[in-house]
């Protein structure tokens, strides 16, 4: 939670924004990776709270038991970040329909620790739209000041401007968080946020509707074109450099391992790479797909990094490639390095498994990679 709490937005130092954009439908233009966060996976109980909202009635996150609930953490007077996040939020729940909408609670948080009075989220939530919409809470400092402590969120002022994690929550029906997202202060990913958001709440909502499940359709054939890797080319690389290339998707599909030289402080890779001479031979014998090695560029410390590593295991049977800017790994969606891929002949991953640090054995990789192709083949 460090780094979420390293991650903060200034709100009182930028032109007013324009929060005034209608809920339409998305579209379908491809957006940076900058532009939008796909969230991360939490468990465990949401710490409670009672705080006030803008009519200055008293509200506990506990009575929104039984809906899923969006916690956002927002200045009373920010005018930067903030009325993307509160924009995002109106756009998920309607996404979902009237009838799923009814089973989700928007609730914001004060983050402004010299504007806590009720008329300060009282005049954002008008001005913005939202009055009757969500409940904007707000309390006493030291209420305030547990509050963001309990949920890892950073409120500071500097130079005069607030400062706080734009931090996001889903919460789950009986009270769990489930995600977190920090807003990212961009325009033109608004829409694919709200998208994301709405993905989730479908995902977590305890009476799912016909227009949920179209939501949830919709990410799922998202997901699938975002993962594909149809007709992707990669350098090769060898003791010696860069030397050729391999094209993935085509017609054929391939076990992708994701590694980098940097894991030789853990692990001995040019041993773990001559070990998948095994797996290569098996996969051959049993018709499965072949593998190819995946050289993590961007994690490595220079481009003769792994040629370094290759000069150790110099007999292998099977293509080693650089991905050198990363594009490939965040289609497939590397985590984290070691990391396992099985991709069909259209490009699509059909399996994949986190090694963090730790390779497979020989019997664990064969036996996986074949249930995961045999069921693929259904």
């Amino acid at each position: 939670m460090l780094g979420i709490a390293l991650a903060v937005g200034g709100c009182g130092v930028a032109k007013t924004a324009n929060t005034t954009a209608k809920l339409a439908t998305v579209s379908g233009q491809a957006q940076t990776p900058a532009n939008i966060d796909p969230g991360t996976p939490l468990k465990g109980e949401a710490p409670s709270f009672t705080l006030t909202d803008q009519f200055g009635k008293p509200v506990s996150l506990s009575q929104y038991r039984g809906k899923v609930v969006v916690l956002a953490f927002l200045d009373s007077r920010c005018t930067t970040i903030c009325p993307l996040t509160s924009e995002e939020m109106v756009m998920a729940k309607h996404m979902l329909g009237e009838q799923a909408a009814a089973e989700v609670q928007l609730v914001a948080v004060d983050a402004n620790p010299t504007a806590t009075a009720v008329s300060d989220v009282y005049s954002y939530s008008k001005a913005h739209g939202v009055l009757h919409q969500w409940v904007f809470l707000t309390g006493g400092k030291s209420q305030l000041a547990k509050v963001w402590k309990d949920y890892h969120i950073y409120v500071a002022i500097q130079h005069g401007a607030i400062d706080h994690t734009p931090g996001v929550y889903i919460l789950n029906a009986q009270g769990q968080e489930r995600r977190l997202y920090l807003t990212q202060m961009a325009y033109n990913g608004l829409g694919q946020q709200a998208q994301v958001f709405a993905q989730e709440l479908a995902r977590q909502l305890p009476h799912p509707t016909p227009a949920s499940a179209a939501v949830l359709h919709e990410a799922a054939q998202q997901e699938a074109q975002v993962h594909s890797l149809a007709r992707v080319k990669l350098p090769l690389v060898s003791t010696a450099g860069l030397a050729g290339s391999t094209v993935l998707g085509n017609h054929q599909p391939h076990l992708l391992v994701f590694t980098a030289s940097w894991l030789q402080q853990l692990s001995n890779v040019p041993a773990q790479l001559e070990d998948l001479n095994t797996y290569q031979q098996y996969a051959k014998v049993n018709h499965l797909p072949s593998l190819v090695v995946v050289d993590e560029a961007p994690t490595e410390p220079s481009s003769k990094a792994f040629p370094t590593v290759l000069q150790k295991a110099p007999h292998l049977h099977f293509p080693v490639a650089v991905d050198i800017n990363g594009a490939v790994a965040s289609r497939v969606g590397v985590q984290d390095i070691t990391w396992y891929a099985l991709v069909n002949s259209a490009g699509k991953v059909v399996w994949q498994h986190d090694g963090s640090n730790h390779w497979l054995s020989q019997t664990a990789l064969e036996a996986q990679v074949s249930k995961a192709w045999a069921k693929a083949s259904h």
